[in-house]
């Protein structure tokens, strides 16, 4: 995914289930541009992510948060990128309220990249209730799935 990361210029972006960071760390080494969430339901991915985020030295703008999906976050925070690597547990339920809750919090332009391993089209299906919405790229059996909100 890290290099196929389609990135802004500038706002906030989201790594929605960062486990230990790689993805948030990496966007945010990439572009110094941009104030990063990083969110994770488990309590072991938040720790670690931030002890990452403290050896990278970029905790004034990446802030690593326990959250399911967005729902620790003040309504009016609002990105221009979304980014998510599920892990195969997470299920078609987290598909669809990402999908949902993501329309909600991406501003008009922003864009979501997903990555997902089978099942594509149902993904793509759902994010396109909400979203202009493609495969980015195939390889291994994982897609990498772009949407746009337009």
């Amino acid at each position: 995914m890290l290099e196929n990361l389609i990135l802004p210029e500038s706002g906030t972006v989201a790594d929605v289930g960062c486990g230990y960071g790689p993805i948030g760390i990496f966007i945010a080494l990439k572009n110094p541009n941009l104030k990063v969430y990083m969110l994770d339901v488990d309590k072991k991915a938040v720790y670690f992510s931030s002890r990452n985020v403290k050896r990278y030295k970029l905790d004034d703008r990446v802030f690593v948060i326990r959250s399911d999906i967005f729902s620790a976050l003040p309504k009016e925070v609002k990105f221009n990128g979304i980014y998510s690597n599920p892990p195969l547990k997470a299920g078609k339920e987290f598909i669809i309220r990402l999908a949902n809750e993501s329309h909600e919090r991406l501003e008009k332009g922003g864009i979501i990249e997903l990555v997902v391993y089978k099942g594509e089209e149902n993904v793509i299906n759902e994010f396109k209730k909400y979203f202009d919405s493609k495969v980015l790229k195939r390889e291994k059996g994982y897609s990498i799935i772009l949407a746009v909100k337009y």
